[in-house]
């Protein structure tokens, strides 16, 4: 539909969902024109708030009251943004999220659950990261390392980040020798394998090199299947569900109490949220006949490592969400959880 519009009335809807967005009232053609056209007369931008109103972007609520955007034209203005956090988000919003990550996460749930948090209290909205299950986790390397009191460290490494590092038990007199040895048959089991096909693993072609490390062969397999048991579904990580009752458009308690039943609810979330189309870059539903939610705008961005997706994460707010920010934050964290996962995977084959 944006097609139909001239450059004037793109600069004009443009600003009208700028300032409503920043201030959730009525936009007066005279705000448009003192703020963002002033080589333009305030009757040129009436006559083209009312041509926008007739095409349906937007509305005016009463007569005498400015207008509102509709869903059409938060898309159009969705569309117009370029997606580079650089231009969004300020140097010390940049060096927060930083901050916030540079450090050795070792687990993949760290970083989701961290993400969650950074991308809500950046944004102020309520957020998301839904982590997906063991599909594609394959095992890069399994180390042990040996501990004081006859216990080892095993440390399994995925293409996903490291999944677990546990101490187990080891029997008494072992030298370093045997857990040399113990690690190289491990690698020769499970190097190259899928977590989820950890069933079908044949061990018949090794039975006699494994022979004498069965205990350690069936400590790695009962993590495994720890970790199959926790992630068999999508884990949705939630943070600030609050926030959304601190707009006004959620001042009604119905839509409320609506609102804080679909996120409480993880497999709700879990369907709602989850794009199955993870090459778009960003997904923007907008209004209950996109979001499943009433008055509401989602935006969910997939975060891969390599060609895997890791996750999806997002932000759910008001239909009048900062969506340049939230972008932007989205787009940052996307580059920054890339560089955390690829500084493990660099730290733990040293």
């Amino acid at each position: 539909m944006s097609k139909e519009l001239s450059e004037r009335k793109k600069r004009i809807l443009h600003a009208l969902v700028d300032l409503y967005i920043t201030t959730g009232q009525p936009v007066s053609s005279s705000d448009i024109q003192s703020k963002y056209l002033p080589e333009v007369s305030s009757a040129t931008v009436r006559s083209e708030l009312s041509a926008l109103e007739a095409l349906g972007y937007i509305d005016q609520p009463h007569t005498s009251a400015g207008r509102v955007p509709l869903k059409p034209a938060y898309r159009f203005y969705v569309e117009s943004i370029d997606a580079d956090a650089e231009t969004m988000l300020t140097d010390r919003e940049t060096e927060l999220i930083r901050q916030r990550f540079m450090q050795k996460l070792g687990h993949v749930e760290d970083l989701s659950k961290e993400a969650a948090k950074v991308i809500s209290d950046m944004t102020n909205y309520t957020s998301f990261f839904i982590e997906k299950s063991v599909v594609n986790v394959e095992i890069d390397e399994i180390k042990l390392v040996p501990l004081k009191g006859n216990k080892a460290l095993v440390l399994i490494i995925t293409n996903k980040g490291v999944i677990a590092n546990k101490a187990i038990d080891m029997k008494d007199g072992v030298k370093d020798e045997y857990i040399d040895t113990a690690s190289n048959i491990l690698n020769k089991v499970f190097a190259g394998r899928h977590v989820e096909d950890m069933d079908k693993f044949d061990l018949s072609e090794i039975d006699l090199e494994i022979q004498g490390f069965q205990d350690i062969l069936d400590e790695v397999l009962g993590i495994l299947r720890i970790y199959i048991n926790e992630h068999s579904d999508n884990n949705v990580f939630v943070e600030g569900a609050l926030k959304m009752l601190d707009y006004p458009e959620y001042n009604n308690v119905e839509d409320a109490k609506n609102f804080l039943s679909v996120i409480s609810d993880r497999d709700s979330m879990s369907e709602l949220f989850i794009d199955d189309d993870t090459s778009i870059e960003f997904s923007v539903r907008i209004g209950k006949e996109d979001s499943g939610v009433d008055k509401c705008a989602i935006i969910t961005a997939s975060y891969k490592v390599g060609d895997d997706v890791m996750g999806q994460a997002g932000v759910i707010g008001p239909e009048r969400m900062d969506y340049k920010k939230v972008i932007g934050v989205l787009d940052y964290m996307k580059k920054t959880l890339t560089a955390v996962i690829e500084n493990n995977d660099d730290n733990d084959e040293d």
